[in-house]
Order: C-alpha cells, then structure tokens, then sequence
C-alpha cells in the first residue's frame, strides 16, 4: 500500500506524521516525566487534579489503538506500536488538546496469508500488552486512577471503530476481528490478566430520550465534566446516578466505578 494514501487515510484518526512539538511515549514510564506531563497537561486543559488530566490522556492516546486495529483489520497491515517507536503531540496551553500521533517507522508489516488468528494475537498482544498495559500500570501506580476508566476509555473507541468507522468497509475481516476484540482475545494479550479487560464494558444499547437514540452508556465515568466546559459524554453513567444523589464530584471514586469493581 503506498505510505501517503496510507498516513492519509489515518489522518482521521489523528495520525500525523509531521508533529513539530511532540514528546516520546516511552518517556511516560519514566515516574519524573510522567508527573511533569501530567503537571503540564493539566495546566493545558485546566484540569483540577492529575488524576482527571490521566483519564483524558488516555482518552487521547486511545487513537494509538484505533490507528493499529484500522491498519490490521482495513489493510491486513501490522504496524510497528513499541512505545519507542510512538511520538505524540505535546500539551499547549491556551489549546484544546487533541494531539495528532505519529510513528518513526511507519512502514508496518503486511499480514503473509499464513495462519491469520495467530498473525492477528500478535497484533493484540504488542498493542495492548507491551504498549497500553504498561501506560495503564504506571499511571495507576502513580495518581491512582482506576484501571477501569482507563479500559473503557480505549473500550469506547474501539467499538466505534468496527461498530461504525468499518461497517461498511468492504473486508472480510472485520465481524471476525471484532467479535475476537470482544468475545475471544485472551487477557494474556492485554498484559497481566486472566480475562481481557475490554469484554465487561461491550454490554447492550440504551435509548436515550434527550438524544433521541441508542447509547452504550459506559460502566465508569471518564471525568471530562471535572473540565472547563462542564460537560457530561453523552454516554456517561453519572448522568443517571446524578439524579438520586449519588454521583461524587472531585477527585474521589465515582460511584459508578466503585458499584462496578
């Protein structure tokens, strides 16, 4: 597949490969750069705590997930997601934050024809495994979010992927694709897990009256209400919770991931 139909076919996932102020991914396993970009990004983003800066992090990086499962799936096309090989855009003040993501070498594998189930846990295992269960860890370790939201904020993206981006892509992959993402994968593949961490957040569809439509309404709460603007994802639970009195602002627990764990 030639490289420039390819990075711009990606660019709807916030691939770019000409970032001009970016920071190496890698880099966040490091405990002080972690805690200066988390001190950074919420001054960027007017976060109220790392915490909250933490889940919209990995709100933001989730597209490194998208950009690997679209490029597997799409274009039988492994791509080469190491955390030394990821580069994102850095937080600037006075700027919404949605930093594009770029790769050093973008040139990726194609799939040989071979045994694909096999081909395609190798994908699973270096983008999940090596690259987000790593960041997932750390940040836990270091701020104290939830692994949770963290999960189901790369959950979210991933069944907008193959539920609307490639339903209609003509591709005899994506139904077996996706029900291995949901039903199939085992937690190995995701890091250090017995079960894989994305099946519990694949639940049935809402229909929300203030919308007019059918909602996945999310197991936890991804805390972007905590910035600036206020507003609540149209599939957030505390929406609901809220209304009984439950719903716990600030920095602690929601009650929708406490009821959840």
């Amino acid at each position: 597949m030639d490289k420039l139909f390819a990075e711009k076919k990606m660019e709807k996932y916030r691939f770019n490969p000409h970032l001009e102020h970016s920071f190496e991914v890698a880099n966040l396993l490091d405990e002080s750069f972690l805690k200066d970009f988390l001190k950074n990004l919420c001054a960027a983003i007017e976060a109220p705590s790392e915490k909250i800066a933490a889940s919209i992090f990995i709100k933001r990086y989730s597209f490194i997930a998208v950009i690997s499962l679209y490029a597997m799936t799409a274009w039988n096309k492994k791509l080469n997601v190491s955390l030394d090989n990821v580069k994102m855009e850095s937080p600037e003040q006075g700027k919404e934050w949605l930093p594009g993501i770029s790769l050093k070498d973008v040139t990726g594998q194609e799939w040989d024809g071979t045994e694909r189930s096999e081909w395609r846990a190798s994908v699973f295992k270096d983008l999940f495994a090596n690259n987000i269960y790593p960041l997932i860890t750390h940040l836990e370790k270091t701020v104290g979010i939830s692994k949770l939201i963290l999960w189901e904020n790369i959950a979210v993206y991933l069944f907008w992927l193959y539920e609307t981006e490639l339903k209609e892509y003509p591709n005899d992959h994506i139904a077996a694709d996706f029900r291995f993402l949901i039903l199939e994968a085992a937690g190995p593949l995701f890091g250090r897990y017995d079960l894989n961490p994305l099946q519990k957040y694949f639940v049935g569809k809402t229909y929300l009256k203030e919308w007019d439509t059918e909602v996945r309404v999310r197991k936890t709460c991804c805390f972007t209400y905590q910035l600036p603007a206020g507003k609540r994802c149209k599939t957030c639970p505390c929406t609901y919770i809220s209304k009984d009195g439950r719903c716990q602002d600030g920095e602690s627990i929601c009650e929708a991931v406490r009821s959840f764990a």
